[in-house]
């Protein structure tokens, strides 16, 4: 058998002492148990309430004590006032038969309390059952200060002694006492009771508060397992359906259902984007394939097709990536908020005629532009005009005149084409939408859309007119007063 040996730490017994296996889930059943919203909610209520009810005990407690400790205070005093009897009592007892004067000092218990006479002249350091009397002592039997309330210790119990003049017996002291502790069973038995209200009512309150809280949340719960069933189903089409509430729970009800119609929405359009640009993108893809697949079929270069090939390839390739902008400038401006400044509309809408009139220079544009300022995105807004006016440009014979107007906030673009049929107006701003007149000329159905998105991301709008004699597209913004 072979040997292993422990290295040095371990050999000297420096290895960690493993922690039980218990101790670990323990604390794994700790992190794991769940505390809901309607057991944190009833705790609170009852936390709350037994805070409430503790202080309330406690101020009846010490009220109760005080009146127990005033009320000790009037029976110490009641107790004085029967001196005069008490003393014919200790004389006739003493006297009768006996023939020997009785020791009327000897403390007597009258119900609950010890009363001692004093006869007077009292002197200080007298001896006295509570310890020698003083010089105050002297002073109350001569009636120079008034009576008083002590706190005294004898044998080791504490006692509540009241001292006042003895007035039957000039110079004299009448002292009665009681027991501190006469009334500690009635102050426990006040303190079990207070103390056992404040726990049934904090544990009544948390059933109550559990109670409610159940039917509160409920709506909550059902809101919770609607969100896991879509987490798990990745159903966007399921609807809580609340009735209407003004409530907070109704309408975070109300807001879900909207957060879930615009997640269905917006997921919606995207797989068509998807399937849209993926249909767009094979047409253009197809015959730059076709065209490089001819020229390394043929002769190469010195085919003399060559030329019109790649001249078709180039196209091509021109038209993908016009494409592939216009997607990218769709989702921006779809997705995130524009960069906003103030510009003049009529100089941006003459930088777009100027461009397209010497990109297309027939048909002849006829512009009437007044100066005018609005608060948009110069990028998106030129990208906008220049699509407005290049649809027109397509859709006007030759010989004819496209009409830009631009005045108040408005760019207003007059075409001379057929017009648009009214089966198709509600769809010419969707995307990849061509109607059946337009799927034989170029473009991917983008340009109206691009508009639309740039009118919405800078609070604006565009409406279309049209009839047989063309269509007028109007582009607005809230105009902003001009600055000398």
């Amino acid at each position: 058998m072979g040997l292993h040996e422990l290295p040095a730490r371990q050999a000297r017994g420096g290895r960690r002492t493993a922690r039980p296996a218990h101790r670990a889930r323990a604390r794994l059943r700790a992190a794991g148990c769940p505390v809901t919203l309607r057991n944190r909610v009833s705790v609170a209520a009852a936390a709350g309430v037994l805070i409430v009810v503790a202080a309330v005990s406690t101020a009846l407690y010490l009220f109760y004590a005080a009146s127990l400790r005033s009320r000790v205070d009037a029976t110490l005093v009641d107790a004085a006032q029967q001196a005069a009897g008490i003393a014919r009592s200790l004389k006739q007892s003493g006297g009768r038969g006996s023939g020997t004067v009785p020791d009327i000092s000897t403390p007597v218990t009258v119900g609950s309390v010890q009363v001692q006479l004093i006869p007077g002249p009292v002197t200080p350091g007298q001896p006295n059952r509570f310890g020698p009397l003083d010089g105050h002592d002297v002073a109350v039997a001569g009636q120079a200060q008034p009576a008083y309330f002590a706190d005294e210790h004898h044998d080791g119990q504490q006692f509540r002694v009241y001292t006042v003049a003895w007035a039957d017996n000039p110079g004299g002291l009448v002292r009665t006492s009681r027991p501190a502790n006469a009334d500690d069973g009635a102050l426990r038995d006040a303190a079990l009771l207070l103390a056992g209200l404040t726990v049934a009512a904090a544990c009544l309150t948390y059933g109550a508060a559990r109670l409610t809280a159940g039917r509160i949340l409920r709506p909550i719960g059902e809101l919770t397992e609607a969100a896991e069933h879509v987490t798990k189903t990745r159903d966007l089409t399921s609807r809580l359906g609340f009735p209407q509430a003004n409530d907070e729970v109704g309408r975070l009800a109300s807001s879900f259902d909207t957060m879930l119609a615009a997640l269905h929405e917006s997921l919606t359009a995207q797989r068509q984007l998807t399937a849209d640009a993926s249909h767009e993108l094979r047409t253009p893809l197809t015959s730059l394939t076709t065209n490089l697949d001819l020229l390394e079929d043929g002769a190469g270069l010195a085919d003399p097709q060559a030329p019109a090939l790649v001249r078709a390839a180039r196209e091509q390739a021109a038209e993908l990536d016009q494409l592939i902008t216009d997607l990218l400038d769709l989702a921006r401006y779809r997705e995130s908020p524009p960069h906003r400044e103030t510009v003049r509309l009529d100089l941006l809408t003459e930088e777009a005629v100027r461009r397209l009139r010497q990109r297309e220079p027939h048909p002849a544009i006829d512009s009437e532009l007044h100066p005018c300022l609005v608060h948009a995105d110069p990028a998106g807004l030129d990208r906008a005009i220049t699509n407005l006016i290049g649809n027109a440009v397509k859709w006007t014979p030759e010989g004819d005149t496209v009409r830009v107007v631009v005045e108040n906030g408005q760019v207003s673009v007059t075409d001379q084409g057929p017009g648009i049929p009214d089966t198709d107006l509600p769809r010419i701003f969707e995307r990849f939408y061509r109607a059946p007149a337009a799927r034989g000329t170029p473009g991917a159905g983008l340009g109206l859309a691009i508009v639309g998105g740039v009118a919405r991301a800078n609070d604006g709008t565009v409406t279309v007119r049209t009839g047989p004699g063309g269509s007028t597209f109007t582009l607005a913004f809230p105009p902003l007063p001009e600055t000398d």
